[in-house]
């Protein structure tokens, strides 16, 4: 059983989606409260009634609704008006039995599904009226509020016996306890029997006896021994439940008890815990930034075993390229602002590409508002240093990003450029061919407004080198203060070399005469389309 559609009103960061959902895997990307979050404790709540182990309805705070909305509220309020509470709704609409089915959603569709709405009470109404007019409510009155759990059908939900059973893993905070205390519970179970439990629990009887004939209890209860009214005063060991002895088990990991261990291995034991769980009971896994301290090591093996999850949904927020790539882009939703993009209209061979070659970093290109694409650091340092020229300051400073892409892939972040219409900068060597490697490469992608695509225009400067270097020549030479300033600190010793010589040590010196020019206090002169780089988010304001 899959969940297909979520609807979410008024919940925190989101103001009002719906969203679609794949299958299998889900994955939210965007920036900090985008609301990658809200959508998955919204999961959450629809499909256990709670909110961070808790029950939802117990937890209701004004600050639980929409920011715009609760002002919007407020506002009215101040203004004299007899505004309706806001209410929050969540719905989940999913493949199921008949008996689930039916209209109450906000979409009015015949479907299967539940919804949860939290609204102002019927049965307060009355008293809501009477303190607008006593001029006693000045923000959202959440102590007038209830929570209503009802499938499509109008049937009340019950979590225990309802279709879903999910388990949260959130790698972002340190409460491993119900997880730990869930395996030692499940290990107890598993692997003793009734007659061994017994002889446990008369064995852990037996030692908190021992404890209090032990000669130095006695000494200390001699010495603190008094009479309170009347009566003898000793210390003694709390008295316990006959199952006590379970909850005084741990975890141990290579004789180092579990809360000692680092925050990255108590994540990999919680996560691998959490999935064994899963496998047993849960249908729906819902995940936290997994990659949150984990080893590249761990994450990959992370990744396999969702990989091979069978006959589960999976939803995970993530920062991380690697688990959306590997993962596939056709499973990542785009969460900027409470609005979503999904990827699973990219094309079926940008899907592949990125499974392949998981390195590729498209979270970084698809949250960066302002995009450059290129092929390599050294167009990264010059790019920079002739920014920072031009304006005084680096381009992150302004919000530009600059990423190093294989060539190879610049039509793969193109395609995903045009799924989100999102703006970029391509900057490319020509390859000493502009027909072939440049207009009938990007022939697609030419006459789209999303992108823009700058290169050298002179085939005989083929790359950066040529094109930087010929713009800092005079009568066909090298000026000498671009000798200088691409020469090692200690000695100028490029001082005797022609063009050639130059040229040769560029190409074979990539990076280090880029970072040179990056560093140097002195200017280099830049080609014509490094200049346009440069000026292009300034003139396209």
């Amino acid at each position: 059983m899959t969940i297909n559609k979520l609807v979410i009103k008024n919940y925190k960061s989101i103001k009002d989606i719906a969203i679609s959902l794949n299958p299998d895997v889900n994955i939210f990307v965007g920036e900090n409260d985008a609301g990658k979050s809200t959508i998955l404790e919204s999961l959450s709540i629809l499909t256990t009634g709670k909110l961070n182990g808790y029950a939802f309805e117990r937890q209701l705070k004004a600050n639980l609704f929409n920011c715009t909305s609760r002002q919007d509220y407020i506002s009215a309020i101040k203004a004299g008006e007899t505004p309706t509470p806001p209410s929050i709704i969540f719905e989940a609409y999913f493949d199921g039995d008949a008996e689930y089915k039916g209209s109450v959603n906000t979409l009015f569709e015949d479907a299967v599904g539940i919804q949860i709405t939290v609204k102002i009470a019927d049965s307060n109404t009355q008293i809501y009226r009477k303190m607008l007019e006593a001029d006693e409510v000045k923000d959202i009155p959440i102590e007038l509020y209830t929570v209503e759990y009802k499938y499509f059908s109008g049937a009340p939900v019950s979590f225990r016996y309802g279709p879903f059973k999910s388990v949260f893993i959130d790698t972002t905070r340190k409460d491993y306890m119900g997880i730990i205390d869930h395996f030692v519970s499940e290990s107890i179970t598993e692997n003793l029997s009734a007659e061994q439990l017994r002889d446990l629990a008369v064995a852990y009887s037996r030692s908190r006896r021992d404890f209090h004939n032990d000669d130095t209890v006695k000494t200390l209860n001699d010495a603190v021994k008094s009479i309170i009214q009347g009566r003898s005063v000793s210390l003694g060991l709390r008295e316990d439940d006959v199952e006590a002895w379970k909850k005084q088990l741990a975890i141990v990991v290579d004789d180092i008890p579990f809360d000692q261990l680092g925050f990255g291995t108590q994540n990999t034991l919680k996560v691998e815990l959490a999935l064994r769980n899963a496998e047993k009971q849960a249908n729906l896994v819902l995940m936290e930034e997994p990659e949150n301290n984990l080893s590249f090591s761990n994450m990959t093996r992370l990744v396999e075993h969702i990989s091979s999850s069978k006959g589960k949904q999976v939803f995970i927020s993530t920062h991380s390229s690697y688990i959306a790539n590997k993962l596939s882009l056709e499973n990542v939703i785009l969460v900027n602002e409470g609005i979503v993009t999904s990827y699973n209209r990219l094309s079926e061979d940008t899907k592949k590409y990125f499974v392949k070659l998981p390195g590729y970093d498209t979270l970084r290109f698809a949250l960066a508002s302002k995009v450059i694409l290129v092929e390599g650091p050294t167009d990264d340092l010059i790019i920079q240093r002739a920014y920072k020229d031009k304006y005084g300051k680096l381009p992150h400073e302004d919000g530009i990003d600059i990423i190093v892409v294989d060539s190879l892939a610049f039509k793969r972040y193109c395609d995903i450029a045009l799924l989100m219409g999102k703006r970029i900068v391509v900057v490319t060597d020509n390859d000493g061919d502009i027909k072939k490697n440049i207009q009938e490469k990007y022939a697609d992608y030419l006459d789209r407004e999303e992108i823009t695509i700058y290169y050298e225009e002179n085939p005989d400067l083929y790359t950066i080198e040529p094109s930087v270097l010929n713009v800092n020549c005079e009568n066909g030479q090298p000026v000498e203060d671009f000798k200088i300033i691409i020469s090692s600190e200690s000695r100028c010793s490029l001082k005797s070399r022609d063009y050639a010589g130059i040229l040769d040590f560029m190409i074979n010196n990539k990076t280090e005469w880029a970072f040179r020019v990056f560093e140097a206090e002195k200017c280099i002169q830049y080609p014509i389309y490094i200049q346009k780089v440069v000026a292009h988010y300034d003139e396209h304001h």
